[in-house]
């Protein structure tokens, strides 16, 4: 019954993850066309690695449908992990580099425009995964991180050793996670001291404004690290748990329940953004009417060509 459980849930997750990605991809592409930034350069970079991450759903549910056929093979089984957790590295990376990017643009509303954007954000980009990549393939690389008793049953702890998942716990997630708490304490100080100074600085109104937009913008980003820590924050802990503790027997769950429950964060994101980012909620909006509407129009033309109707057919917002 747990196996069918699995087998719908990383089916549903396949089926509704890609897509969704896929239109904040659009949307966040056709806002960079009319205003460009940075912030959007690193938004559109981590709805691809949760389209990443949706694509090891499909795999995943492939393999739950033919009953663990794909984890024969130790080397199969260590490439599924390192696909799956490169991208969730790379999410963790691009939601401390927004925040940075977001931080900046706070503490240096009057500077911040002028600094350099091209250079900066290509090489974050490229060192952001380079990391992901090395340390999602870390047992492949270093071939001492493989357990040597290799069973069949593909699991991060059945096939790599206990090691790999205290690098990435105490090497990636916890560093980030406590520098983006501190990102946000600090930005939290300077919103207050703001707020106490924002009726005794009206000769300086434009500059506030802009500070309270990036603080909405900080405000989105906050929703998705809890986002994030929710989803995959479980996991790690159980895994750290299992790693520490001979006697106890969570494997299964880490990579039922609680793996499952990570790669949700993917769905979650395209979510969060679409309630909490006005602009890219507009844009999502304006290309679902727009796609809506080019299935109707055929329609309209020919009631048109009849004579029935002369009015023509209102252009699609946003076209």
């Amino acid at each position: 019954m747990v196996n069918i459980l699995c087998t719908v849930l990383h089916s549903l997750l396949s089926c509704l993850i890609p897509p969704a990605n896929l239109l904040v991809i659009v949307a966040v592409y056709q806002l960079m066309r009319k205003q460009p930034g940075t912030s959007y350069i690193y938004i559109l970079n981590l709805a691809t690695a949760d389209l990443l991450v949706g694509v090891m759903c499909i795999s995943e549910a492939l393999d739950d449908i033919l009953d663990g056929d794909f984890d024969r093979s130790k080397s199969f089984c260590l490439l599924r992990i390192a696909m799956s957790m490169t991208p969730c590295i790379g999410s963790i990376l691009t939601l401390l580099v927004i925040s940075l990017d977001r931080y900046l643009a706070v503490r240096l509303p009057l500077s911040y425009p002028t600094l350099p954007k091209k250079m900066p954000v290509v090489l974050s980009l490229i060192v952001l995964w380079m990391l992901s990549f090395l340390f999602g393939h870390l047992p492949l690389i270093f071939p001492s991180l493989q357990q040597s008793n290799y069973t069949g049953y593909c699991g991060l702890l059945y096939a790599a050793k206990s090691e790999y998942l205290y690098t990435i716990c105490f090497g990636i997630f916890a560093p980030s996670l406590l520098v983006l708490v501190c990102l946000h304490v600090s930005v939290g100080s300077i919103a207050y001291l703001q707020h106490k100074r924002l009726q005794h600085a009206c000769a300086q109104a434009g500059s506030l404004r802009s500070r309270l937009r990036h603080f909405k913008a900080l405000r989105t980003v906050l929703i998705v690290i809890i986002g994030f820590g929710l989803s995959w924050g479980p996991y790690l802990v159980g895994g750290t748990v299992q790693a520490a503790c001979s006697s106890c027997n969570l494997s299964d769950t880490l990579k039922d329940a609680l793996f499952l429950l990570g790669e949700t964060n993917s769905l979650i994101n395209p979510l969060i953004y679409a309630l909490h980012s006005k602009d890219i909620r507009s844009h999502l909006a304006k290309l679902l009417k727009c796609r809506a509407r080019r299935r109707v129009k055929p329609l309209a033309s020919n009631i048109r060509t009849v004579g029935s109707w002369d009015g023509g057919w209102p252009e699609a917002p946003g076209s």
